[in-house]
């Protein structure tokens, strides 16, 4: 859309800085301080254009960098406009200093003005004076009520050199100026532009609210139809900011602009010093580009700011200079101790002895899995020579469980067999080192037979033999035991026909580990058995297995076991129509997000209650990132993706998506095959017979179907089945002919009857329950949560835009929100 020339050009200012601007007529004197493209002049323009009473008087002087005489003399012409003879004793007076201010205080006090005025001085930053905050302030103490003066100015130094606090002077400061979302859609749309969600926020991330750099991007895509990153806005930025800083606070932004975020420790670790030399904190404290959180004491620097400082710093500083900043911001973040920082920082520069020296554990890089751990573990692998790391091996065994866990096996043999190099040498380590070694290697080692519970028995028992005491690498609350997946069953039953013994074996086992790990996975067992007992359809065994699960599991913190074992019993309370228990298992599954900042139970929590929100037929309940099979992979360890791919493939046939499903079902059921889950495949069998039964494709689907039979049966496992039955009900009565084990078929069919009235009471309590939107309310509610505009919504939904923006507004009323963004904090 091209630009419409000969139009009055239309202005928008946001309702923070409208209320400020407001101000104005209520005190003597304004000051609007900011720095330069902020549309400091713009703004006061077109308020006193659109505000000024009738009658009042406006006159203006903009200071042009004149000599200081020259500019007093311009100043008192202003004033002259009003009162010629204050004018002319204030000339008198010749450029303000210290010694004279308290004359102008006298005359200034004796001010009268007719009618109401209002005097603007531009560019106040120019005028050469010594005392530019002192002078202001004399200035306010003006003697008429009728009066309002305005100073315009960029930054004028730090405030805290004038500290005496004046009533008289109210002020605008950079803050008021910068834009926020809704406010930059209006500035957009004022233009004839309507931004689309991504657009807005594209936008917004690029230019973070600064003014100018937002209409910049209107000039763009006024031309070429498009955003871009101009070559304008790199000039703006250089005229703005950078050529206004002295060599020093150059090369301190460039060194700070590595970082994401930074203390004032690190600023001076940037800087080879202890402290902080007074030209760079004036800096920080009074750059409007530079922000300041108080409660976590870390400065940003802002994002447009940031992109230019950057590019200066990649691409037109020496590489010595970037390698020793680079260097430094390693050692600052080390100091204060956000080590993965700090590693990836050594990474850059190639120091892998800075970075195997940092005091990683399990456990805290566990806390990394979605700030991209496993690419950081690939390259500190693959990349560092391998002498340098055989030189630390409790580092590599560090570094070797998230490889394992990600399914880097390459990488993962790579260090375990340097490991057991490391251990096998006889110098270096002393003699206790290298027996920890060796029985942490043990100990690693026994991850590999996974999911044979008793070959992992049989490489714990050997590690422990060689401990003879608990591991210093895992620990009790290195992360879930599940890896992430919400259920025990799924993980270790993987032999058809063989579930009673596996049962068995992780009874036996469980001990040996916890002890190794302080209590690792206790209350593991009794949930496994739970599982177990419920898909028989036992599910009184169930509740009571789940209860012995979580007092065990509580008494050791094992967060995720409790997970498991509260999403048990919201199946449990599914199959009995139990609503109360149900709403009470997942307020606890629920809970346990809140109580835990750990990324990896906030998954798990996400991951069970998706798992029961796709039983009950309702998306309500679904993350975002179980709805995309890459982002799965993303979010989940590798032992948990298969369980999260069951929730995916619910979702596409709830969503009759059936050639996607066909497409990725085999894979995944080859997948489920080489790790040994049964529960995977019987019910991606059995999904791909509903698929084909829904499709006419009626053969096909009674040969899934007998397949997923010929895995569960002989261990009694009827649920998956149970939870099919509305489609495979008739599949299910004929296949009683062709299946030896009649009587397990009719124990399916009888729970799935069961199963059926469950879920059918639960769904009804959960669209009662407590919410206040209707069933379209909520409907549009979800898909403005999920960032669609509220034309993709109308055109999903085959209703108006009109109708979509009238819903909302009824759902912001109920819901007592202002914005999509606060959706995102409201249950519906």
């Amino acid at each position: 859309m091209r630009k419409k020339y000969g139009r009055q050009k239309a202005y928008y200012f946001t309702d923070r800085l409208s209320k400020q601007l407001a101000q104005i007529p209520l005190h003597p004197l304004t000051v609007v301080e900011a720095p330069s493209g902020f549309g400091k002049t713009t703004a006061v323009r077109e308020y006193l254009r659109e505000n000024l009473p009738s009658g009042a008087c406006e006159y203006w002087y903009t200071c042009l960098g004149e000599p200081a005489a020259v500019a007093w003399r311009g100043i008192c012409e202003l004033l002259s406009n009003v009162n010629g003879e204050i004018a002319a004793n204030l000339r008198k007076l010749e450029v303000p200093a210290v010694d004279t201010l308290m004359y102008m205080t006298g005359i200034l006090r004796d001010f009268q003005c007719q009618a109401e005025t209002y005097l603007v001085i531009d560019n106040y930053q120019l005028v050469s004076s010594d005392i530019p905050r002192e002078l202001m302030s004399v200035f306010s103490m003006h003697g008429s009520p009728n009066l309002h003066m305005v100073f315009i100015t960029q930054q004028l130094g730090p405030r805290q050199k004038f500290t005496v606090h004046n009533d008289n002077i109210y002020t605008i400061d950079s803050s008021a100026f910068f834009f926020d979302r809704e406010g930059t859609a209006s500035l957009f749309l004022m233009e004839g532009i309507r931004l689309s969600e991504s657009e807005l926020e594209s936008v917004f991330t690029g230019t973070e609210g600064w003014v100018s750099a937002i209409r910049l991007q209107i000039l763009s895509f006024e031309e070429s139809g498009s955003f871009d990153y101009t070559a304008d806005i790199e000039r703006l930025v250089e005229i703005a900011i950078w050529d206004r800083l002295t060599p020093e606070e150059k090369e301190f932004l460039l060194s700070v602009s590595v970082m994401d975020h930074f203390t004032a420790r690190q600023a001076a670790i940037m800087l080879g010093r202890e402290t902080l030399p007074g030209a760079i904190e004036e800096l920080l404290s009074t750059n409007d580009f530079i922000r300041y959180f108080p409660q976590k004491g870390l400065y940003t620097i802002h994002g447009i700011l940031q992109d230019y400082l950057r590019n200066r710093f990649y691409h037109h500083q020496p590489e010595e200079f970037q390698k020793r900043v680079l260097h430094l911001a390693g050692r600052s973040f080390a100091a204060v101790s956000q080590y993965y920082l700090a590693g990836r920082f050594f990474l850059k520069v190639g120091d892998f002895d800075a970075l195997l020296s940092l005091p990683f554990s399990v456990e805290y890089l566990d806390g990394q899995r979605e700030n991209g751990l496993l690419e950081f573990a690939a390259a500190v692998a693959g990349e560092c020579p391998e002498e340098t790391l055989c030189k630390y091996p409790f580092a590599m065994l560090i570094f070797a469980y998230p490889l394992w866990l990600g399914g880097q096996t390459e990488l993962f043999e790579k260090l375990r067999r340097l490991i057991a190099s490391a251990a096998g040498r006889d110098t270096g380590f002393s003699r206790e080192e290298l027996r920890s070694v060796r029985g942490e290697l043990a100990l690693m080692t026994s991850f590999t037979a996974y999911n044979d519970i008793k070959k992992m028995h049989e490489g714990r028992k050997a590690a422990l033999a060689i401990l003879g005491g608990p591991s210093s690498v895992l620990a009790n609350d290195t992360m879930p035991w599940t890896f992430g997946s919400t259920s025990v069953l799924f993980m270790f039953w993987r032999e058809s026909g063989g579930l009673e013994n596996e049962l068995r074996e992780m009874e036996e086992s469980l001990p040996c580990y916890r002890r190794l790990t302080r209590g690792h996975g206790t209350g593991a067992d009794s949930v496994m058995r739970a599982e177990a007992m419920l898909m028989r359809g036992e599910d009184d065994a169930a509740e009571m297995l789940c209860h012995r699960a979580l007092y065990a599991a509580r008494s050791c913190q094992q967060t995720g076991i409790c997970i498991c074992a509260e999403l048990t019993l919201a199946r449990v309370a599914i199959l009995r129509g139990d609503a109360e228990g149900y709403f009470t298992a997942v307020n606890n599954i629920k809970s346990h997000a809140k109580e835990s900042p750990k990324p990896c139970i906030v998954r798990m929590v996400e991951l069970a209650l998706a798992a029961v929100s796709v039983v009950l037929g309702t998306t309500d309940a679904v993350a975002k990132w179980l709805c995309d099979a890459e982002s799965m992979k993303k979010a989940l360890y590798a032992p948990a993706v298969p369980y999260a791919q069951i929730v995916y493939a619910h979702l596409l046939l709830q969503g009759k998506r059936y050639n996607e499903f066909f497409g990725i079902s085999q894979l995944i059921i080859d997948t489920a095959k080489g790790m040994h889950y049964l529960l995977s495949q019987i019910y991606q069998l059995l999904f791909l017979a509903a698929a084909k039964y829904r499709t006419g494709e009626e053969g096909e689907a009674r040969e899934y179907l007998a397949q997923a039979l010929a895995i569960a049966l002989p261990d009694r496992v009827y649920l998956p089945f149970a939870q099919q039955a509305d489609t495979l009900g008739a599949l299910l009565e004929s296949a009683k002919r062709s299946v030896s084990d009649q009587e397990g078929v009719n124990a399916v069919i009888a729970l799935g009857k069961r199963q059926g009235k469950g879920a059918s009471i639960i769904k009804k309590a959960v669209l009662q329950a407590e919410s206040p939107l209707t069933p379209r309310e909520r409907e549009v509610a979800r898909l403005a949560r999920d960032r669609l505009s509220a034309k993709e919504i109308a055109e999903r939904l085959y209703i108006s835009e009109a109708t979509v923006r009238t819903i909302l507004k009824s759902v912001y009323s109920k819901l007592d929100i202002h914005s999509k963004t606060e959706l995102n904090f409201k249950e519906f």
